[in-house]
């Protein structure tokens, strides 16, 4: 996929989930700007300017209706024991409120794996500034 990312993105861990009405799916990575995760339901595309809640299990963070816009999605056979189809959703998020972009600061602050060459003001930065 050509990278179309403006916002640093960030390896999340385990226990980051996405909630759709009709699917779930494991956050592969996140940014200011978007995510891309792995959802149980190949056959399930998430509308365009659909909502997703975000869940976090270690830090019991949740993020409400988080707009999207569906970028790329892939099936692709998934790394579990049972070996089922993935779809990989590429998505971006649309139309976030001030309180949601400072919670999806926040969930990445608290959450971002390895090496973080970021500080809050600059997270903060590139939601503000649309980049």
């Amino acid at each position: 996929m050509l990278e179309r990312r403006k916002s640093q993105r960030f390896k999340v861990g385990n226990g980051h989930f996405i909630i759709h009405s009709r699917n779930v799916g494991k956050i592969e990575d996140i940014s200011m700007g978007g995510l891309c995760c792995s959802c149980i339901n190949e056959d399930l595309d998430p509308a365009a300017e659909d909502t997703i809640d975000i869940r976090c299990l270690k830090n019991n963070m949740y993020l409400e209706k988080m707009g999207i816009d569906i970028l790329e999605t892939e099936i692709t056979s998934g790394a579990s024991i049972f070996n089922v189809f993935t779809r990989i959703c590429h998505l971006r998020f649309q139309k976030l409120t001030g309180d949601q972009l400072h919670q999806l600061n926040n969930f990445i602050l608290h959450n971002a794996l390895g090496r973080r060459d970021y500080s809050a003001y600059r997270i903060e930065y590139q939601a503000n500034q649309n980049i």
